[in-house]
């Protein structure tokens, strides 16, 4: 009996794109600490990236 691991690729895809969202959120507060405006302005250009990056089909 061999079980089905047809699951494992969706997973690993979730962990990337969880893992992306951790990284770009520990980014942004980590500038919010150091200057609560930096914290929008990281964040916003993290998100401006990504959509940039989808547009082209990078991601």
């Amino acid at each position: 009996m061999t079980k089905s691991l047809d699951w494992l690729p969706v997973a690993q895809v979730a962990l990337r794109d969880i893992s992306g969202i951790a990284a770009a959120a520990s980014i942004a507060y980590g500038s919010w600490l150091v200057y609560q405006p930096a914290g929008f302005i990281v964040g916003g250009f993290i998100v401006l990236s990504g959509v940039v990056a989808m547009a082209r089909g990078g991601i």
